[in-house]
């Protein structure tokens, strides 16, 4: 069995093609897998550190000038080719991408050998890639109802969720505060603004600590700031009595929601994913500026189910975190009622229902796929 991701670009889309990954790894363990990425660097340690192959492809966004489309085409063109040749060399019996633009020349390619495509749809408000392809492949699987009518054109569609790793859902908080050198029983605040960091966010829970810090014996924080806030946020820490356990980047995302009490966020489709599969409270600060505003849309989601609050950037204060941090934890019925309906919300086996799914469409036993990832 052969097993080929493609795509990237950001951690949600790369975490999902892991996750799926080590599904089939679980079922099938002399399965090949490789995949075919873009050349951000955290891509390809992703990969190599879980055991997967790497290869880099070439791939462009669309950008809305004459330029931007020029060079668009040109690298669509020259991406088709690479990827007509690697399909062909690798030779698969599926192709499943996870939209973007790195997905479009493997879909493509795959369509041209005559071979079976799946999609892979994360957010309520679908991305430019997969509304596109949607009406070639054979089958399209979402995370929410909401994405329904976007895929109108569609042969078929499911809700499966979206695939989310083991370790979000077996990590233990007693082994992880040990990880993290913090306390077992404090109240946790987790804040993060996803692989690219959160400048925004970052800011305001910096200016938020010298109101928390009479709080510091019940609670403690991780803060995982993005490359270019890192440094700010550790000096701003040690002059407060708050336990905190910063990091410019995590790995281990199964041990910080081990650890979690609520989380304070970008509303990205797969962080979404992953801290409802475990019941997490959530304050949402979509990120403004994202494709067809489509983290508005999620948070929305999850806000009108009542899993989480919702905040624009716009609005976003130190006074208004506070309000809502400190409603939360002092309201253990609103707490308990939010942290429930989070879990109704969540899908902890997406994974294996996806799996499932290619297993039905590729006939099962003794066969190839190929997961496109974009």
């Amino acid at each position: 069995m052969k097993i080929a991701f493609a795509g990237g670009g950001t951690a949600g889309h790369l975490m999902v093609g892991l996750s799926t990954a080590e599904e089939i790894r679980s079922r099938f363990n002399e399965a090949e897998i490789i995949f075919f990425g873009t050349d951000k660097k955290f891509e390809k340690r992703c990969v190599e550190q879980r055991g997967f192959q790497f290869h880099q492809m070439r791939a462009r966004k669309w950008e809305k000038s004459y330029k931007g489309v020029f060079m668009f085409i040109v690298t669509m063109f020259i991406g088709v080719i690479e990827s007509l040749i690697a399909v062909r060399k690798f030779n698969p019996d599926i192709v499943v991408g996870l939209g973007g633009y790195v997905s479009v020349a493997p879909i493509i390619a795959a369509k041209l050998h005559s071979i079976p495509t799946i999609l892979l749809e994360q957010n309520v408000i679908p991305g430019k890639a997969n509304r596109f392809l949607s009406k070639w492949v054979d089958e399209v699987y979402c995370h929410w109802r909401g994405s329904l009518k976007w895929f109108n054109k569609a042969n078929v569609v499911r809700i499966t969720g979206t695939p989310i790793r083991k370790d979000i859902l077996y990590s233990q908080r007693s082994r992880s505060a040990e990880k993290f050198g913090l306390s077992p029983s404090k109240k946790t605040i987790l804040i993060t603004g996803g692989s690219q960091g959160a400048q925004a966010i970052n800011e305001v829970i910096l200016r938020c600590l010298p109101k928390l810090e009479p709080l510091s014996s019940e609670l403690q924080i991780i803060h995982c700031t993005g490359e270019y806030g890192y440094e700010a946020a550790k000096a701003a820490y040690k002059q407060t009595n708050i336990s905190a356990f910063v990091c410019s980047f995590l790995d281990d995302m199964g041990a910080a929601f081990s650890m979690a009490d609520v989380i304070i966020c970008r509303a990205g489709a797969t962080t979404i994913a992953e801290f409802t599969a475990v019941g997490i409270p959530a304050i949402l600060i979509p990120y403004p500026h994202a494709a067809d505003n489509h983290q508005y849309w999620n948070a929305m989601e999850l806000a009108s189910n009542g899993g989480g609050y919702l905040i624009q950037q716009i609005d976003l204060t130190p006074e208004k975190i506070i309000e809502l941090i400190t409603d939360l934890l002092n309201n253990k019925e609103k707490y308990d009622r939010m942290k429930m309906l989070n879990k109704g919300i969540g899908m902890p086996n997406a994974a294996s229902r996806v799996v499932d799914n290619i297993c039905r469409v590729i006939g099962l036993k003794g066969t190839q796929f190929a997961i496109l990832v974009g």
